[in-house]
């Protein structure tokens, strides 16, 4: 049983939502970049997914680790080491689908286009999801809800015709 005090904070919960953010958009960049160059093999899809979030999230781990020594001038104890590595193997977590159909892909079971179709929609979903949740949670009126959704929303649009234009190049 958990206590009171090992339930995630909003805080937590906050930071967890913006690692999942960084991983989705680092393995749709990656599968558009895949996608946009043509002949992806899935095991090469599957490599680089796998290598690029568990960087992004090795990467955020460092950050908080640096961010936290910064604010506090002390390195973080147990339990903040704890939370940050939950928080980091959250990001590893939004990977699972996208490689398990990459995987099946390497493996012949699932076409290579339709694991890297399929995968870019699930990590556009994710986004979206969090979106959606932010704006939820955020306190603000239904209409001011709305409005920030489809802000956001459009703006992670920006973002991901960005990526697929920089890598049709």
């Amino acid at each position: 049983m958990t206590s009171p005090s090992d339930s995630p904070t909003t805080d937590e919960k906050a930071r967890a939502l913006k690692e999942r953010i960084y991983a989705s958009f680092t393995g749709l960049s990656i599968l558009a970049a895949l996608t946009a160059a043509g002949h992806a093999t899935a095991s090469s899809a599957l490599i680089s997914v796998a290598v690029g979030i568990i960087g992004i999230s090795a990467a955020g781990f460092l950050a908080e680790v640096v961010a936290h020594q910064v604010a506090h001038k002390a390195f973080p104890n147990g339990r903040e080491l704890r939370t940050m590595g939950a928080i980091a193997l959250g990001a590893l977590g939004s990977a699972a689908p996208p490689l398990i159909l990459l995987a099946l892909a390497a493996f012949g079971v699932v076409a290579t286009d339709t694991a890297l179709s399929i995968s870019m929609g699930l990590y556009a979903a994710t986004l979206v999801v969090i979106i959606l949740l932010a704006a939820a949670r955020s306190g603000l009126r239904p209409l001011q809800q709305l409005i920030s959704a489809a802000m956001l929303v459009g703006l992670a649009g920006l973002v991901v015709a960005v990526l697929l234009l920089a890598h049709l190049q």
